[in-house]
């Protein structure tokens, strides 16, 4: 009995740390990508979102449930045009930001932080040849 003091305290303590850390964390449960079809509807801008971040994007206008949706999309390195069609893959963040837009001139909308994108090409229609 005299060595379970010794092999059961240093289990605990390591078990309470883990536990502590996992209290405090600030990471979420891992939430799978989401994928649009997306227009660009701005040029680039630098924006500050409403936490404070400082972001390049684009405005971009996508369509969820049949209604046309406006997200701010944070790129690494624009390198869009205005008009350009996209596919995206991402997830929608916490964060905002607010810019004008229409009519509008401070307008909020949420942030989506982009893993990847590539241009929405349409492919061209299979017609059968003339006999």
């Amino acid at each position: 009995m005299r060595h379970a003091p010794r092999v059961l305290l240093p289990g605990l303590l390591l078990g309470l740390a883990l536990i502590q850390a996992g209290c405090q964390s600030e990471y979420r449960p891992w939430i799978p990508p989401q994928e649009y079809k997306a227009k660009i509807v701005s040029d680039a801008a630098f924006v500050r979102t409403n936490q404070g971040e400082y972001v390049d994007g684009y405005l971009v206008e996508y369509e969820s449930d049949f209604q046309k949706l406006r997200m701010f999309m944070v790129l690494e390195i624009p390198h869009y045009s205005k008009g350009e069609r996209l596919i995206v893959t991402g997830r929608l963040t916490d964060d905002s930001v607010r810019m004008p837009f229409g009519d509008d001139p401070q307008e909020r909308f949420p942030v989506f932080q982009v893993e990847r994108a590539q241009p929405n090409v349409p492919a061209a229609p299979n017609i059968p040849a003339l006999k």
